[in-house]
């Protein structure tokens, strides 16, 4: 159980370190679009659209890639004063009571959000905008199934592991 759960954090790592190239793409496109806005006076709506698909996967995709590292914001004021015993247990209640039900729903809503978008090759609404919007839709349940799968990873990490091994901890803390 421990090696399935580490393949699914090397895959996650893997799809977190490609998504997070969009960054540069997103730099890139964020000072062509100014530049060309202030200093030629041109302006292209899908360079403009295509800053706003680039974001929402870098957004969607990260979500799961921060969970591998425990990266995510946590209220912890009284989370850091448990025993490690107790931040295992709390965890797992966590994942089982609030997020892998959290992002079922969300995988269910958003495929039927996606398969809608899909089915009428839903584009930017902007004259000139870029077409495939249900492509970045459709990143909305794939996100959720990666989020779920990282969940369980978790969960299995937090059942086997020791209190005291360092290869699950809390960084936040």
């Amino acid at each position: 159980m421990k090696s399935f759960a580490r393949r699914i954090e090397s895959f996650i790592t893997a799809v977190g370190c490609i998504s997070s190239w969009s960054i540069a793409a997103l730099l890139v496109a964020t000072v062509a679009q100014v530049l060309l806005r202030y200093a030629f006076g041109k302006s292209y709506t899908i360079l403009e659209d295509s800053l706003w698909y680039l974001f929402s996967m870098t957004l969607v995709l990260g979500l799961s890639y921060t969970m591998t590292s425990d990266g995510h914001i946590r209220v912890d004021f009284l989370y850091q004063a448990y025993s490690p015993k107790m931040k295992r247990i709390v965890d797992l209640i966590s994942i089982v009571l609030f997020l892998l039900p959290l992002y079922a729903f969300l995988a269910w809503h958003g495929w039927e959000y996606a398969a809608k978008s899909f089915s009428i090759n839903e584009r930017s609404p902007n004259p000139g905008g870029m077409p495939w919007l249900w492509l970045v839709k459709g990143l909305l349940p794939f996100s959720c199934l990666l989020l779920i799968l990282e969940s369980l990873a978790r969960a299995c990490l937090i059942l086997i592991e020791r209190p005291s091994s360092p290869s699950y901890s809390v960084h936040g803390s």
